[in-house]
């Protein structure tokens, strides 16, 4: 009897160590949010992909990515467990802007600024990653309360009748100028940006793990580069200032460099 109990005890701890639970959906501009216990590592197409002290993991698909990728999860013990995502295309809007022709195609003079705010942007994004956390236990909330989702992430725009770049975030309009801007999660200001020609006055925000929010076009600016905000807590207000045609706050998110609908990530959480 005490050899049942012994053998028993040690197939429970190995399926203990084998506990490994995924939130979210392997679709276009999305995340999926992984834990693990006793993980030894994780690797997406074998690439290892941060995981914290607490087995915590990220990972994400662009708003282009398509085909199969393979999750590893490797444990302690010695085991791995193994998930095929087959990623789910979206279909994306095609919309139509009519804006200033001086922000659709900007005046030679001002290339040299545009260029020195790319680099900036640049050296700050490189920031993103170094926080080895998860500071969005509980989730995320919308960063306005009230308005109206007036551009969609993954829109194809073409302004002035010119194709660009798709609208990687979300346009919440139909707000006041001055109306507050919320932190969606704890995180770390990395950039508190102003005056830029198309971000106008921002925010920039690491939550850990790879992924980062922005929030562009403010009125006033209430946080600074480094500092640390609680999710709720007010970073600026609403605004017109940059590439605007209005008073609105576009949001944005991103997981390292991949494109990710804010949307997605409204109902997931750590917990």
């Amino acid at each position: 009897m005490r050899q049942f109990f012994l053998i028993f005890f040690l197939l429970f701890i190995i399926c203990n160590a084998q506990n490994y639970k995924l939130t979210g959906e392997a679709i276009q501009g999305s995340i999926i949010i992984g834990s693990a216990e006793n993980v030894l590592g994780v690797y997406l197409n074998n690439k290892p992909v941060p995981v914290d002290k607490n087995g915590r993991f990220v990972i994400g698909f662009d708003r282009n990515e398509k085909g199969l990728r393979k999750l590893k999860i490797k444990f302690k013990d010695g085991s791995v467990k193994t998930e095929r995502l087959t990623i789910k295309k979206r279909k994306y809007e095609i919309q139509r802007l009519k804006i200033k022709d001086g922000y659709v195609n900007p005046p030679e003079e001002e290339m040299e600024r545009i260029e020195r705010e790319l680099e900036i942007m640049k050296v700050a994004r490189k920031k993103i990653g170094q926080v080895d956390s998860m500071m969005f236990d509980d989730g995320f909330v919308m960063p306005v309360e009230g308005g109206r989702i007036k551009s969609v992430f993954g829109s194809q725009r073409i302004l002035n009748g010119i194709p660009k770049k798709p609208h990687n975030g979300i346009d919440i309009g139909d707000v006041e100028e001055g109306t507050p801007v919320k932190a969606a999660a704890d995180g770390i200001v990395v950039l508190a940006g102003e005056n830029f020609y198309f971000n106008g006055n921002f925010v920039l925000i690491d939550h850990g793990l790879g992924l980062n929010t922005i929030y562009l076009h403010l009125n006033k600016l209430y946080v600074t580069d480094g500092q640390f905000v609680k999710k709720g807590e007010v970073i600026g207000e609403v605004g017109s200032t940059g590439r605007t045609t209005g008073p609105h706050l576009h949001w944005g998110v991103q997981l390292y460099s991949k494109r990710i609908d804010p949307l997605s990530i409204l109902n997931l959480s750590a917990n």
